[in-house]
């Protein structure tokens, strides 16, 4: 492995918790409850993509941009004082990079999320490159920020590791070459069978991978 490729919420970041949360509010104050499998149908979309998928699929009134907002003040101060890595990612990472091998993060996020969390966890500067969602890229149903990532870190798509928690991004990510490592993530659970299928390896965290540095 010449580069490892990471995603953000759910694989190294104890996050999801934030965006359940965002969204049971966002569909309270419009008097709903959360869709069956919302989570799970804009889990892949960047914030723009998710909130035009919400507002066409619902009949919502508010435009794109206030969507957007919305989520954005009711997620970004958890982010900046309360979300925290998962255990022994950053452990994992920095012996990745004491090794030579190029860091890089593939998010659908926005860097004003994982940016504190990164810099805050002291692992920011480890990161050789970053692909997230405010470049306008193509959801993780395709394998273009994987691709676009390896790109950055002028490494060959099977020269990557990538580490993923959902499905969809194993999936795509294993069509462009990459070798997957799936990430146990207790909000996907009922597909955890389909995805340590899919992919490569499968960890239910990161001091497996560790043990097997030593």
């Amino acid at each position: 492995m010449k580069a490892a490729i990471f995603d953000f919420d759910g694989t190294i970041a104890d996050s999801c918790y934030v965006w359940e949360s965002v969204d049971r509010e966002f569909f309270k104050k419009r008097h709903m409850d959360i869709p069956f499998d919302y989570t799970k149908k804009i889990s892949t979309l960047n914030m723009r993509d998710g909130a035009v998928f919400t507002k066409n699929e619902y009949g919502f009134s508010d435009s794109v941009e206030d969507i957007i907002k919305e989520w954005q003040e009711g997620a970004l101060r958890e982010y900046e004082t309360n979300v925290i890595l998962k255990p022994f990612a950053a452990e994992y990472i920095r012996i990745l990079k004491n090794k030579g091998i190029k860091i890089g993060l593939a998010t659908s996020s926005s860097p004003e999320f994982y940016t504190p969390v990164l810099k805050k966890s002291g692992i920011y500067d480890l990161f050789d490159a970053f692909v997230d969602g405010s470049m306008g890229m193509r959801s993780k149903q395709f394998p273009d920020m994987f691709v676009n990532c390896a790109k950055m870190l002028k490494a060959e798509p099977p020269e990557c590791g990538v580490y993923e928690d959902i499905l969809p991004a194993i999936l795509s990510a294993d069509s462009a070459g990459m070798y997957t490592t799936a990430v146990f993530e207790p909000k996907s659970s009922k597909d955890w069978d389909k995805i340590k299928a899919a992919a490569g390896r499968s960890i239910i965290s990161f001091s497996e991978l560790i043990e097997k540095q030593e």
